[in-house]
């Protein structure tokens, strides 16, 4: 894990690769899948995730759209401990299913894997912060698709009433104006 001294100047130096780097850097590292640490040069305070907020800040003041304004207003209704719980959450999901008879077990772990179920816990919680989530989504097309087709159907009938309606008595009429 490579280690970032963040220096008082706001420098930030990569020990690993010796070289100054720049929080778009660091965000590419993550984005590639590696964690850092970052410490404060003189105190050597962990200032990880004040450099991780300050990336994220960053990029919504760059327009990208990272997290959707209801995800941050609601994380700071919720407080600091929010990912806390999350990651506590999950966890104790995933040990639920391990702490299962082993008869039981086998049948929950046919039924839903640990990854299906840190999704559904995952979705819940996002769905307490009031995000819409995946399940959402398709709960929403599955209503769309419900309504197009009834749409469709109204259509079809009032197309065939049309063509199998007699024109009406004043279309054949005769004309007596003079």
């Amino acid at each position: 894990m490579p280690v970032i001294k963040r220096y008082p100047n706001r420098k930030l130096y990569d020990t690993e690769s010796k070289r100054y780097v720049t929080l778009e850097n660091i965000a590419q590292m993550i984005q590639q899948g590696t964690d850092v640490l970052v410490l404060d040069h003189e105190s050597g305070d962990d200032l990880t995730n004040l450099t991780l907020s300050q990336i994220i800040f960053e990029q919504e003041k760059k327009g990208s759209g990272l997290m959707s304004r209801s995800l941050l207003t609601n994380l700071i209704r919720a407080g600091g401990d929010t990912l806390e719980q999350v990651r506590r959450t999950l966890l104790s999901t995933l040990h639920a299913g391990e702490s299962l008879p082993p008869d039981k077990a086998d049948s929950a772990s046919s039924e839903v894997s640990p990854l299906q179920r840190i999704d559904e816990v995952f979705q819940d919680f996002l769905t307490t912060l009031n995000v819409p989530t995946a399940r959402d989504l398709r709960r929403l097309q599955s209503q769309l698709d419900e309504l197009n087709t009834k749409i469709g159907d109204l259509l079809a009938e009032q197309q065939e009433k049309e063509q199998n309606d007699p024109p009406s008595a004043l279309a054949n009429a005769p004309d007596h104006r003079q």
